[in-house]
C-alpha cells in the first residue's frame, strides 16, 4: 500500500513547516504549564487586536453610554433613523458603528 502525502500549499518546505508547528505547540504548552504553576494567572487570555470595542450593545448598556438617557429617547432615535435596532432572541441590540456615528454627531 503506497503512502500518499497531502501537498501543503505554502511557500516553505514540508519539513520546515512541521518544525515550525512543533515549535508553536511547545511554546503554547510551556505557557499553559507555567500559568498553572503560578496562582496569579488564573486564566489564559490573549489580546485580540481586532476587537477593541464591543460590537453590540443592549438597551441598558446604551443608556449608560449616553449618561442614562430614557428609553423613550432611544426609541425616538430609532424612529428618526439615527439608530437601527437588531433583534436577537427577543432582545434588542444596537451596533457600535451606529452608536459611534450618533456620538460624533452629538459632539
Amino acid at each position: 500500500m503506497a503512502r500518499y502525502e497531502t501537498p501543503i500549499l505554502i511557500p516553505i518546505e514540508t519539513d520546515e513547516f512541521w518544525e515550525q508547528i512543533r515549535c508553536i505547540i511547545r511554546e503554547e504548552l510551556r505557557f499553559v504549564i507555567e500559568s498553572k504553576k503560578s496562582p496569579e494567572k488564573k486564566s489564559i487570555e490573549k489580546e485580540v487586536p481586532a476587537l477593541r470595542y464591543k460590537p453590540l450593545y443592549d438597551m441598558k448598556e446604551l443608556r449608560q453610554l449616553f449618561s442614562d438617557v430614557s428609553r423613550t429617547t432611544i426609541y425616538n432615535w430609532v424612529k428618526c433613523g439615527k439608530l437601527k435596532p437588531k433583534k436577537m432572541k427577543g432582545k434588542i441590540y444596537f451596533l457600535w458603528s451606529d452608536i459611534e456615528v450618533l456620538l460624533k454627531a452629538m459632539e
